[in-house]
């Protein structure tokens, strides 16, 4: 349910922003000196804990590639940091300072086709693949769900490879910044490495370990940056 609630409201604000620069191109996309090189960031990627940045080259007429990296990094008290568990009949309170903690980073390269252009060498309607390489690690700590109940750190992975196409409209202002809107979908597939006496339903970083299934994947987004 997250995951869909967060891909919802991603497609509402780019439905919004897309309405906006509908208005506004005509007014602000004059005639100006190409420019071939964009650096962007992704305030979408926020939700997930994660810093995207993403540098576009023009290449040809019609056609540019990008290249994003990604670093994600999350801590916070332990799901069972306040209980605590029972030796021989003995109480034995947990760590309260206990911290899960997850990080890890992805790459993406993807190509776009303009076919319908704005003034800007990289501007207008476009469309085209991509592909995307991700590894996650996480440190989660809780208890045995089975047995006499005892305190257990889990550290596993997560690694991701999917690619898929993307539709977009990226929109250059008075020459200096850049928006791109975009949504699309493609194939993926996971490997979790968490063994299988990890309690999924006690998930620490729901949004980040969810990640972990092979499927269909949608993608929307939006990201702004300048151009030079």
């Amino acid at each position: 349910m997250a995951k869909s609630s967060i891909f919802s409201k991603t497609v509402i604000i780019g439905i919004v922003l897309l309405g906006f620069n509908n208005v506004s191109f005509a007014q602000d996309d004059d005639s100006f000196k190409a420019k071939k090189n964009s650096f962007k960031i992704s305030p979408t990627a926020f939700f997930a804990s994660t810093f995207l940045v993403s540098y576009e080259r023009y290449l040809s007429k019609s056609l540019s590639m990008q290249f994003t990296g990604g670093y994600m990094s999350a801590s916070k008290n332990s799901y069972d940091s306040n209980s605590g568990y029972y030796n021989s009949g003995t109480y034995v309170p947990a760590n309260s300072n206990a911290k899960d903690k997850a990080s890890g980073g992805l790459v993406d390269l993807s190509l776009r086709f303009f076919f319908l252009k704005g003034q800007s060498v990289m501007s207008g309607l476009y469309a085209g693949p991509y592909g995307r390489y991700s590894t996650n690690s996480f440190e989660i700590n809780t208890f045995t769900s089975s047995g006499i109940s005892a305190p257990v750190t889990y550290k596993y992975n997560i690694k991701s490879s999917e690619g898929g196409i993307l539709f977009g409209w990226q929109w250059v202002v008075k020459n200096a910044f850049v928006m791109d809107m975009y949504v699309g979908g493609g194939l993926k597939v996971s490997n979790n490495s968490a063994p299988s006496s990890y309690n999924k339903d006690k998930r620490s970083f729901f949004i980040l370990e969810s990640q972990d299934y092979t499927g269909i994947t949608p993608k929307a987004g939006f990201r702004l940056g300048f151009v030079f």
